[in-house]
């Protein structure tokens, strides 16, 4: 244990004195912020089908126009609202959500709100505010006498309260954009550890051999305790970094609001009474801050961390076993590990068409394979994971490591004293279950 120790203190020391790390370090905010722009440039991607039931006591709405992805149904009317957020699922149909429309004001609609016992992708949510905005914006061309002109300036804004129904029908509250906007930055951000760090791993594993320092070190430790210890040497450099980001971030949330929340408080106010959408802006931007506060942060977190240390280790001895085959040409790198990193990104695919179906089939065995649930289970977390899924998909990730990390030592163990010939599929094969 003592020479694995050694070599993680080595291999954390080294790397944490590069200044890439400490750019790295500064620059990863950056990063994260253009991340979570994220859903709007891949807003594009179509959701999984939904059937809304509405019911509308405004008076405004007959009917509304269905989309490829987007089905409504009134006819309910006559039933009282607690009696439809608990019979909505099991009526001749079955409905996924329900859109209650109160009496409101067209030009002032407060208090909408959209019931599920799931979140709603962001997408069915954007949809049904456009329609009934549009809606609104026909009823104030004709009761109000304007012109079209005057009435696109005054063009109602909708915002929908997004409520989840738990099983006891206790309300949450729901933010499809704010669920969908921590997934990507969530799937995102395991995506760029898995490529970073592995790939780390497999340049200072081809380094130690064609500098043939890896035939002094092999001389005091063996080959298994070397590559544990420069995986978990990295590891911790990423922890490290992961540590320094959350602490800023921790920090700048109290400085936010100790300085600006007289600011906040006043300019709220002003708008509120200068600008008839005032409120509404005001309601949306409240009913945010509410939706982050129940997603359990330090939850997400948490599971988020035991993802990225089994997707780490599962790809980086994998990565360590690839950089033990490999010469220090360019070209057998990118042979050797272009099927690793085409794992790595058709899962941030996968994670990209599941934030928009998090209920579908694909959602449920992306989020089980071992190659591909390091990605795409962060991202799913915030629309809400059953805990027997989520630990079905944790002894999967814990078993495929320990079964990679077995198989990647067996081949790092003889490809890295290796020099002047590529081993052919065959013989790695039979490295694997050499016994010796």
């Amino acid at each position: 244990m003592r020479k694995i120790f050694f070599i993680i203190s080595r291999e954390y020391i080294t790397r944490v004195r590069k200044r890439s790390f400490i750019l790295f370090t500064l620059l990863g905010p950056l990063f994260f912020i253009g991340i979570m722009l994220m859903p709007i440039l891949f807003s594009s991607l179509g959701g999984d089908s939904k059937k809304i039931l509405v019911k509308d006591d405004s008076g405004y709405f007959d009917v509304l126009p269905d989309s490829a992805g987007v089905y409504f149904k009134f006819g309910y009317n006559d039933i009282p609202l607690e009696d439809l957020k608990l019979s909505y699922p099991h009526l001749e149909g079955g409905f996924d959500a329900l859109l209650y429309i109160p009496p409101v004001s067209a030009e002032k609609p407060i208090g909408i709100k959209l019931y599920s016992n799931d979140q709603m992708s962001m997408m069915t949510r954007m949809y049904i505010e456009t329609v009934i905005a549009n809606k609104l914006e026909s009823v104030n061309l004709q009761t109000r006498n304007l012109s079209k002109q005057d009435i696109m300036q005054l063009r109602p804004t909708v915002v929908i309260d997004d409520t989840v129904l738990n099983k006891d029908n206790a309300e949450k509250q729901g933010d499809a954009i704010m669920a969908t906007a921590i997934a990507y930055i969530l799937g995102f951000l395991t995506y760029i550890i898995l490529l970073v760090y592995g790939s780390m791993v497999l340049r200072g594993v081809m380094e130690e051999k064609s500098n043939r320092i890896v035939e002094v070190m092999i001389s005091s430790v063996k080959p298994f305790q070397l590559m544990i210890g420069k995986i978990i040497g990295i590891g911790a450099v990423g922890l490290t970094q992961f540590s320094i980001w959350g602490i800023v971030i921790f920090i700048l949330q109290f400085v936010v609001q100790i300085i600006f929340a007289g600011q906040f408080s006043e300019l709220t106010q002003q708008s509120i009474a200068t600008d008839p959408n005032g409120e509404i802006d005001t309601m949306q931007l409240m009913n945010a801050l509410q939706s982050l506060q129940s997603m359990n942060l330090g939850y997400l977190l948490g599971i988020f961390v035991i993802y990225f240390l089994g997707g780490y280790f599962l790809y980086s001895s994998l990565f360590a076993a690839i950089g033990s085959l490999a010469s220090d040409d360019d070209g057998d790198i990118q042979m050797y590990s272009f099927p690793l990193t085409l794992l790595i990104i058709f899962s941030i695919f996968i994670a990209m068409a599941v934030i928009q179906q998090p209920k579908s089939s694909l959602a449920f065995w992306a989020s089980i394979i071992p190659f591909s649930s390091p990605v795409v289970m962060p991202a799913l977390l915030p629309f809400g994971v059953p805990v027997w899924h989520l630990l079905l998909s944790i002894i999967c990730l814990i078993g495929g490591f320990i079964f990679t990390t077995w198989i990647a030592s067996r081949i790092y163990r003889t490809g890295i004293l290796m020099y002047g010939k590529k081993p052919k599929l065959k013989e790695v094969f039979r490295w694997m279950f050499y016994r010796g």
